[in-house]
């Protein structure tokens, strides 16, 4: 027993030692993406569902149209209680808010990190958008799993990359996704982000792969 209370002592002694004589500003938090090479089970499930509740929200012609979670074209309207919901041809709202004509893997790290960061910043927004009592539940889940990748992926930027400027194709992408945010509406926004969110995690598994991602 004496030597354990010993023990524990000199533990504690050298943590104060070590605290005193590593400055505050070197003990920076690491921010490490490889978790989210498999995200957890109950995370992307929780995704699954909240996609699955917006689609039977919006209609059977929503978010399963075309090719699942491929990349191609849909029309949809924002969330809504009622029952009835308007001819896709009246939503005057078409394509992916995320599209790109060049792969990912091609780009640095960091900029890999910049686009995502983006996609989700996009997503969490609408996310946040009033929403129906129902949808606005079965949201909570993904939207706290979503701002938390955020926060560690600039957490990363911010260790890893504080002074990176974007590529000029990823420039080029940045800047029409500013522009599609301008000029779409939010239910616009909101559908395509949503239909296109696998396509999001699926990036970010790029992202945690870091230079293994090809």
């Amino acid at each position: 027993m004496l030597h354990l209370v010993l023990t524990l002592l000199l533990a504690l002694v050298l943590q104060t030692s070590l605290g005193a004589v590593i400055p505050h500003n070197t003990l920076k938090k690491s921010c490490y993406l490889s978790k989210y090479r498999f995200p957890v089970f109950h995370e992307t499930n929780a995704v699954l569902r909240m996609r699955e509740k917006f689609v039977s929200t919006t209609g059977n012609g929503g978010l399963w149209a075309g090719q699942g979670h491929g990349r191609g074209d849909a029309e949809f309207e924002t969330l809504s209680d009622k029952k009835a919901t308007k001819p896709l041809a009246d939503r005057k709202c078409t394509g992916n808010i995320f599209h790109r004509n060049w792969d990912m893997a091609k780009l640095s790290v960091p900029d890999r990190v910049m686009l995502v960061k983006a996609e989700l910043n996009l997503t969490i927004t609408v996310l946040e958008l009033p929403a129906a009592p129902s949808f606005a539940k079965t949201r909570q889940q993904p939207l706290a799993f979503l701002t938390q990748v955020q926060n560690d992926l600039q957490c990363w930027m911010d260790t890893e990359a504080p002074s990176h400027e974007p590529s000029e194709k990823l420039s080029r992408w940045l800047n029409n996704l500013q522009t599609a945010r301008e000029t779409k509406t939010n239910s616009c926004l909101e559908a395509s982000a949503i239909r296109h969110i696998f396509e999001v995690l699926n990036d970010l598994r790029c992202v945690a792969f870091e230079e293994q991602c090809n």
